[in-house]
């Protein structure tokens, strides 16, 4: 039985009995078709959590797709885009001042400024957005950016190398947060015709890169120790270089963190749908049809309905006073609940395992070179007789602005059929791989710059998908944990890879063919993945 709803169309418990709907949604076959005459699936990805919010999601989806994508959405867009663009700026930003770094602190091994860095993003990357299932997406929203700047303001004065690693975990404590978080609200905003526009927003990582090194590599180049420095000899007049970096970086954040304070987000519908906020859901969605221009048909009514229908069938729903709601949200806290939802059922465990692999192995092959490439590109200048400051950030500029198209051309792949999200994740893997061997390979300077911009190209297509696919895979009760549990592995492992580049040495090819090895290995485990998200709407 398949039940399908075309716009204009009467809503669902005016046309078919709660019988019929409930038994279409176990089975996955509620659709809508668009005026374009695309199909798209509107019950939750993975089912069997709670029946009155996979009811309910259904008319919600409905409800958001006849509404559209409108000028709240894509105001959105861009200000969720800031979470992007800061992560990979920050995170630049380390990358960036390490060669710096090491010469005016006499460092031996420079990888534990990253091993700082990291350490932050461990405790952000799982705190905020676990923290988001149960105190809301606005809180994570609004204090990440106005932390990070702060970090970053302070960071420029500190005159130690400990001092400096300590203000980096602070900056990861800061941005940790930033991509599961804002890709949740971007999704459970937009209607699933759109769906593909949360694998183009990682184009603001690219950005955010982009920016990083092209801001920065003025400042370096005109304000630091030459790379030919003797040990001991670079002081802190000779050496301002990274400290206008940070500066500037803090006053850049500082202004993203204002322009998200001066726009009203409200809390997602999909959160307050999972709170049984029935009456603030309709609210929210009242509040954003009218601040594009338009109206919706959805009431409070509808939700009463399907709640009277379930109670007729043998279901019984919560009836809470808010003192009760407030107290069962504080020990919902304690209790393991929405981590047991991530393997309620075999399909989804073995979904859980598998992300939760894939997340570990990138976490590690990604830092394992791009927390070094500053030090790799000069490295490989030194070999070739034509090192200076100069040319390695030039280098570095012009691959990172080489990964902005990916997240646009991956907008479109992830919608193609017989590719979808499953079949990017593979070709992009493996091609990242691939071009890391083929990078290590590399004499000449030119041969250098192509393998790196074809790396940057094609991991921060991985980055971009995994970010868009993750959220799509959890339903909103429990997005925010699922997000926050594949992170904290995702950053435990990316710990690991400064602490094996430390010892290791970033001196030589090692750290560089394990990151290879590793993206190749997650190509393939991006084929086992049971769930293709392609033409179904976030639940």
């Amino acid at each position: 039985m398949n039940i399908q709803y075309v716009p204009g169309d009467p809503k669902p418990q005016d046309t078919k009995s709660l019988s019929e709907t409930f038994a279409a949604v176990e089975k996955g076959d509620v659709s809508y078709r668009n005026r374009a005459g695309k199909v798209i699936d509107i019950t939750t990805v993975q089912p069997g959590a709670d029946t009155a919010y996979e009811l309910k999601v259904v008319l919600l989806n409905q409800a958001m797709l006849d509404l559209g994508m409108g000028k709240y959405q894509w105001r959105l867009f861009v200000l969720t885009g800031f979470g992007w663009f800061v992560d990979n700026f920050w995170l630049q930003a380390v990358t960036l001042i390490s060669p710096l770094v090491k010469r005016e602190f006499v460092v031996k091994r420079i990888a534990f400024l990253t091993v700082g860095k990291y350490a932050g993003l461990v405790v952000g990357s799982t705190l905020w957005p676990i923290s988001a299932d149960f105190i809301g997406r606005k809180l994570a929203f609004n204090s990440t950016l106005i932390l990070s700047s702060v970090a970053g303001l302070v960071g420029g004065g500190m005159p130690n190398f400990a001092a400096l690693t300590t203000i980096c975990a602070f900056i990861g404590l800061a941005t940790g947060g930033n991509q599961p978080v804002d890709s949740a609200i971007f999704l459970e905003f937009i209607p699933a015709t759109h769906s593909y526009l949360l694998t183009m927003q990682s184009a603001f990582w690219s950005i955010g890169q982009s920016v990083a090194v092209l801001v920065g590599w003025p400042l370096v180049a005109n304000f630091s120790c030459p790379a030919t420095t003797k040990t001991g000899e670079c002081f802190y007049e000779d050496n301002m270089g990274w400290r206008y970096c940070f500066w500037t970086f803090g006053g850049l954040t500082l202004v993203m963190s204002l322009l998200r304070f001066m726009f009203r987000m409200h809390e997602t519908p999909k959160y307050l749908l999972g709170k049984r906020q029935d009456a603030k859901v309709v609210k929210v969605i009242e509040q954003i049809a009218a601040y594009n221009g338009k109206t919706t048909w959805l009431t409070l009514e509808h939700f009463q309905e399907l709640d009277a229908q379930l109670e007729a069938s043998g279901h019984s729903i919560a009836q809470e006073t808010a003192d009760q709601a407030i107290m069962r949200r504080k020990l919902e806290v304690l209790k393991p609940a929405k981590l047991k939802g991530l393997f309620s059922t075999p399909k989804m465990a073995y979904s859980t395992t598998l992300m939760i692999l894939l997340w570990c192995m990138i976490g590690m092959a990604y830092p394992l070179y791009n927390s070094f490439i500053p030090i790799y590109l000069e490295n490989k200048g030194l070999k070739s007789g034509s090192s200076s400051i100069d040319r390695t950030y030039r280098d570095y500029a012009i691959q990172a602005v080489c990964g902005i198209p990916a997240s646009i051309i991956g907008g479109f792949t992830i919608d193609m059929r017989y590719m979808g999200r499953k079949g990017t994740g593979t070709i992009a893997c493996i091609c990242t791989g691939v071009f890391l061997f083929l990078y290590t390979r590399a004499t000449s300077q030119s041969a250098v710059l192509g393998f790196s911009c074809a790396v940057s190209f094609f991991q921060n297509l991985v980055y971009g998908l995994l970010y868009s696919y993750t959220p799509e895979l959890f339903p909103a009760p429990i997005r925010g944990t699922g997000n926050g549990l594949v992170a904290l592995f995702n950053r435990l492992s990316g710990l690991m890879a400064p602490i094996i580049a430390a010892y290791v040495g970033v001196d030589t090819d090692s750290p560089i063919w394990i990151s290879a090895a590793l993206f190749i290995v997650a190509g393939f485990v991006f084929m086992l993945l049971p769930y293709e998200t392609r033409g179904r709407a976030a639940s």
